[in-house]
This record gives C-alpha cells, sequence and structure tokens, in this order.
C-alpha cells in the first residue's frame, strides 16, 4: 500500500487532537440557550468540521431567525477555556505519527491561533512542519482549497495524497480535491461518511495503520 500514496494529509480536530466532542457540546449547549435543541447525531452531521461562520449560518436558518451577536465570542471563550485545562491527542496518534515516512501536513478549518495553541498543548507542533489553517485560504472546508493548498506545499499531486477526516465538511474537500479519503468513525457514522465520499472507514488509529501499510 505504502507505493500507492506519496503524501497524508491530515484534519485536525476530531482526528489529531480530542476536541471535537468539546465543541460540539458547547455548541449544544448553547444553542438550547437559543431554543435551537439538537442532538449528537445531528451535531456530528451538520454542524463538526464546519467554520463557525457556516455553523452560525446553518443555526439561524434551522430557528428562523438570527443569533446575538455575541454568540461566537461566547463559543470561543468556553472553548479555549475548556482546551486549556483538557487536550489530548487522540488515542493512538503518536504511536501512528511515528511510524509514517512520507511527507505530512495539517490542513483544518480552525483559526491559526486555535492550531498553534492545540498543537503545541499536545507537543505535535514540529511533527506538523507543514500546516495551514482556514485563515490561509479564501474558503474553508467543505472547499477544497486547504488540501490544495497543502498538497502543493509538499509538491505532491492530489492524486497521490491520503487526507485523514472525520466530518462530512472535511470529507467532501478532500474528495473535491480530487484525493482519496480514510475516514475515522469514532463520532460519525461510517454510512454517513461513505454517502459523503470517503474511500474507506477505520474505528481505530491501529486499524489506520494497517490501511496504510505501516505494519
Amino acid at each position: 500500500m505504502t507505493d500507492q500514496y506519496k503524501a497524508i494529509l491530515f484534519d485536525c480536530d476530531g482526528v489529531i487532537v480530542d476536541t471535537e466532542n468539546i465543541s460540539n457540546q458547547i455548541l449544544k449547549k448553547q444553542f438550547a440557550r437559543y431554543g435551537l435543541i439538537v442532538d449528537d447525531a445531528l451535531l456530528h452531521e451538520r454542524f463538526s468540521g464546519f467554520t463557525n461562520k457556516k455553523n452560525i449560518e446553518t443555526a439561524e436558518k434551522m430557528l428562523g431567525k438570527a443569533l446575538p451577536e455575541s454568540f461566537e465570542r461566547e463559543f470561543r471563550e468556553e472553548f479555549q477555556h475548556t482546551i486549556n485545562h483538557h487536550l489530548e491527542p487522540i488515542h493512538g496518534v503518536r504511536q501512528l505519527l511515528g511510524k509514517i515516512t512520507v511527507p505530512i501536513a495539517m490542513a483544518t478549518n480552525a483559526r491559526r491561533d486555535e492550531m498553534e495553541f492545540k498543537l503545541h498543548k499536545i507537543g505535535l507542533a514540529e511533527r506538523f512542519a507543514t500546516r495551514f489553517s482556514v485563515d490561509d485560504v479564501s474558503k474553508g472546508k467543505p472547499f477544497p482549497d486547504l488540501y490544495l493548498k497543502a498538497a502543493a506545499a509538499l509538491g505532491v499531486a492530489p492524486e497521490d495524497c491520503i487526507v485523514i477526516e472525520d466530518s462530512i465538511a472535511g470529507i467532501t474537500a478532500g474528495r473535491g480535491a480530487g484525493m482519496r479519503v480514510f475516514a475515522f468513525s469514532e463520532t460519525l457514522s461510517a454510512d454517513k461518511q461513505t454517502a459523503a465520499g470517503a474511500t474507506v472507514c477505520f474505528d481505530t488509529m491501529e486499524e489506520l495503520e494497517k490501511l496504510l501499510g505501516l505494519h
């Protein structure tokens, strides 16, 4: 399998760091405060992996009214407070990264300051020497710009890249970039990921090692 790809491009939240559940629970609580009740399945399907701006637009459509201007600031403050005290890499990620020998990069819909904080907090900033945030492109995921930019930075053709994702937005972005997408199915069902275009789904980082031919 190793001769079938030349680079691996990683999402951040929900793939490298365990932040997506934290983010979703804060969103769920905030939405409820303004009258929008959503369950975990809908959160993962409609909100995970999208930009804050897009999430606010989606919520406002569902609510039929505007959210207060303070919504995004309140979300960021609570999210930052939470990850300041508790942030861990996804189980098995360090072992996986230690076995990969091809070039890697990160491409995330998070803002640059958030990405930098997370990677330094878990000690993986050096491993992701090539990394891009939503601030580096005009259009974040589900548009392909981030993944195309990461591939270009590594000097690898899109068709020779594998994307590691978990969200519908991220899978859509990877496929739009002409790349194969391996989807982590810890929080979102494999059926939904496959429907979004995932090439293959996996449940653990150990399983991903096998898919990448690292065993």
